[in-house]
């Protein structure tokens, strides 16, 4: 991992104070994030479907520059529109196809590469999602990485607990976060790689299943690391964190005396549990004796 560099004043005086990363898009990262969706608008001939996803004004299509007119559309009611634009154009590149010219592919990737560059060095809250194909809220490299390894550990074992659990992050952490699908993913994510390992004779295997096995058969399963007597350890630690992310979805159900919307903060954790969950199963760090 590189060392973050910081500004000389900051080095002689000593600060080591967590980077102010900038929500929206201040005037320092003005010019490089409008010339690259520019850039991206103009190679790959998107400006138009921009438009039409992100509903906005006629003027932009109808101008003699379209893309001039897109790098310059009015934002003053929505300080996120031009990430908004960037995260369009980002889903546009993802999508690009080569037809049998593998220099186009190459442009998407290097355009991709070139705004997540541009989003570092300029301390922008936002960075590209895992699949590259959106921008997301940054989070903490180690968080990152954890994910990371997560996803790739689930799809050795069942691909679609990766994009579960990919899915679930994007809503967590996108420009436009959605706590509800956020924690509903995190939960299908777990199932995807619990319900083969623990129910696989199960005709509806879910996570309440998944956790009334682990907990009534406590005795019959061990843990990848070992307890204060040097013995496998007991999954109570991985039966403890089933339970929250299972009792602390709220909104699965509606109409109960405890129904009640996911918070933000309730789906990151979700995400993180997840994550862990999908990380020591996919492993087989939780196994039978």
């Amino acid at each position: 991992m590189t060392k973050r560099w910081r500004r000389l004043t900051d080095r002689l005086a000593g600060k080591n104070d967590p980077e102010v990363l900038f929500t929206g898009l201040p005037d320092h990262l003005q010019v490089p994030v409008r010339r690259w969706i520019g850039n991206a608008a103009s190679e790959f001939d998107a400006a138009q479907e921009v438009c039409l996803r992100l509903r906005l004004p006629a003027e932009v299509l109808n101008s003699s520059n379209t893309v001039r007119a897109l790098m310059n559309v009015d934002d003053s009611r929505n300080d996120m529109l031009f990430m908004e634009i960037a995260d369009v154009l980002l889903d546009f590149l993802s999508k690009v196809d080569s037809y049998g010219d593998l220099g186009r592919l190459q442009a998407a990737e290097d355009l991709r590469t070139q705004l997540d560059t541009v989003l570092a060095m300029g301390g922008s809250a936002y960075t590209l999602n895992p699949d590259r194909n959106g921008l997301c809220l940054r989070v903490e490299e180690t968080v990152r990485r954890t994910l990371d390894e997560a996803v790739q550990a689930a799809e050795a074992l069942q691909k679609d607990a990766g994009a579960h659990l990919r899915e679930a992050f994007v809503a967590a952490y996108g420009i436009k976060p959605n706590p509800s699908v956020a924690y509903s993913q995190a939960v299908k994510a777990v199932e995807a790689v619990a319900n083969p390992v623990f129910l696989p004779k199960s005709p509806e295997p879910t996570l309440g299943g998944v956790r009334s096995t682990l907990d009534q058969g406590r005795n019959k399963y061990v843990m990848a690391v070992s307890d204060r007597a040097g013995a496998p350890a007991g999954i109570d630690a991985a039966v403890e964190l089933i339970n929250l992310l299972w009792h602390g979805q709220r909104d699965r159900h509606a109409g109960g005396p405890t129904s009640a919307p996911v918070s933000q903060e309730a789906a990151e954790t979700a995400v993180h549990a997840a994550a862990l969950l999908v990380h020591w199963v996919s492993k087989g760090y939780v196994r039978k004796k």
